[in-house]
Order: C-alpha cells, then structure tokens, then sequence
C-alpha cells in the first residue's frame, strides 16, 4: 500500500469520526481544552468589539489555565483594523494598557474587571489576522 493512500485513508477516517462525533460546547464541557469554529467563545464578553466585516475564525478554551482564543480575520487593512479595536475596547469600558506596534503588526493590551486581555494584529494584504487572547483573574 502506497503512502499517498494510507494518507488518504487515514484523512478520510478522521474527517468521519469528527463529523459523527457531535461535540458541541456542551458536550465537551468537561475537557479541560476545547477547540472551536466560527462562534464567539462564552468568556469573550459580548460587548466585546468585533468589526462587522470580520470573521470568526478558530476558538480555543483552555479552563486549565483560564485562557480563551478567538482567531478574526478583518477585510480592513491594519491601520483601520488597529483604530477600530482601539476606539471600541475604549467605548466599551475596557482599560487599554498598551498599543504598540509596526507597519505589519500591532498589539494591544486591555483589561476590565477580573478580565485581562491582548489583541495581536498581523497585516494580510487588504485584511487583518486578529487574535484576541483574554484571561480571567
């Protein structure tokens, strides 16, 4: 058996067990990690500021270390991108720390409450890759 078709085997076996598995957020709610598409994980607050050309990408929920990532992809540039999350954490009661960066990326710091969080910006051509990581206390 070549390898090229163990590969595919192997691909397809993995693509089915995943899509029987039914894993939703309740399901998995005893996983210490938990790996997510497309929806706003529950620890990033819904006031958050999430531009209205973006999308959610990956999410990752860690209650070990009390840590959640949502990846974003922004169809604005890195400039626009950086103002609108500056501008929105602020509007929304969030202490921004820090912003610095380059002309190709960008990081802020923020917090509010028992919630402390970083935004990392990497410019994408004509759009934004955005990961916002936050912590609870």
């Amino acid at each position: 058996m070549s390898l090229r078709i163990v590969t595919a085997v192997l691909v397809a076996l993995l693509g089915s067990t995943a899509a029987c598995s039914g894993d939703s957020a309740l399901d998995t709610a005893g996983d210490p990690v938990v790996f997510g598409e497309g929806e706003r994980p529950p620890a990033i607050p819904g006031d958050f500021p999430i531009p209205g050309n973006a999308v959610i990408g990956s999410t990752m929920i860690d209650r070990t270390n009390h840590r959640t990532e949502m990846a974003l992809q922004v169809g604005s540039d890195l400039e626009a991108t950086v103002q609108y999350f500056n501008v929105g954490l602020v509007s929304q009661g969030y202490v921004v720390g820090a912003s610095h960066g380059t002309a190709t990326s960008w990081t802020i710091s923020f917090s509010r409450g028992e919630l402390n969080g970083e935004i990392d910006f990497t410019a994408a051509g004509d759009a934004t890759q955005v990961l916002v990581s936050v912590n609870e206390i």
